[in-house]
């Protein structure tokens, strides 16, 4: 559920005229409030302790934003998520390390296939020549972060709940933008009435992922969730076919077809805990 929230992530991003950290900044200090109210609404409350905890998930998480959304702006969207899919071997090589998580051949074999079938979904109409380097290093910048917010969270999740970690790391995402916003020159007057429609729901709906995911990462291996949120790209880009009036060819299809029956493989394999777990 959360991959296919964070489907929608692009797309809105390049529906906005406002430039990236333009759009980081208020996509996150929105997304801050809505968490705060919603977190005292039903009762709950924020401690210090979580704020402390969070600080280098924060981190991570704005730089990942920031990036992203920079490099959909000044390069192709293409390369923006073949770079992205390969999130998961950074996250399975290190969580053997920090974990201990192991995988099975069977594994391997699907996310390798999964990862095959994003690649082509998003390679399907070709490469444009016209790239920014700028872009394609914003990317890998961007792939970098999300990775290390991905371990820090599955660390930090062990002893703080969902909803407050969530809040508390949104919450110093925007601290640690805002001075980089205001610094870069771009200017945070420069978003336009109808960019805010999709600013609030970028706040919403990929914001709505980030909560659920971070539930998950109490259950579920951080390698296993790593591939599960690459069904993402593969949404965004059925997503594209109504909202952006773009359309799949072939190879795309077959792509979108082949990375979702890996990544149900992987999922069906993990639906039950193992014995170890139980015991």
């Amino acid at each position: 559920m959360a991959a296919i929230l964070w489907g929608f992530g692009g797309i809105l991003v390049a529906l906005t005229s406002a430039p990236g950290l333009v759009v980081t900044f208020y996509r996150l200090w929105l997304g801050s409030g809505l968490l705060v109210i919603i977190t005292y609404a039903i009762g709950r409350r924020l401690r210090w302790a979580t704020f402390r905890a969070s600080w280098l998930g924060g981190i991570f998480l704005a730089g990942d934003m920031a990036l992203f959304y920079s490099a959909i702006k000044l390069a192709s969207v293409v390369d923006v998520t073949v770079i992205g899919a390969f999130q998961p071997v950074i996250v399975i090589l290190a969580a053997r390390r920090l974990f201990g998580e192991r995988l099975g051949r069977w594994d391997v074999l699907w996310i390798t296939l999964a990862m095959l079938g994003v690649v082509a979904t998003v390679l399907g109409p070709g490469v444009k020549t016209q790239h920014q380097l700028l872009g394609d290093l914003l990317a890998l910048g961007s792939l970098l972060c999300w990775s290390a917010y991905w371990l820090a969270t599955k660390h930090t999740r062990e002893l703080h709940g969902a909803l407050e970690y969530t809040v508390a790391v949104t919450v110093m995402s925007a601290v640690v933008v805002t001075p980089i916003v205001l610094l870069s020159g771009q200017s945070l007057s420069d978003v336009k009435l109808g960019d805010w429609t999709w600013i609030i729901l970028l706040a919403v709906v990929p914001g709505g992922g980030h909560l659920i995911m971070n539930w998950s990462h109490r259950y579920v291996d951080a390698s296993i969730s790593s591939i599960l949120g690459n069904l993402s790209p593969l949404v965004a880009a059925l997503l594209a076919i109504p909202i952006l009036n773009q359309s799949l060819t072939i190879s795309q299809l077959a792509g979108v077809l082949v990375g979702l029956a890996a990544i149900t493989a992987v999922a069906q394999r993990h639906r039950q805990p193992s014995a170890s777990q139980l015991e």
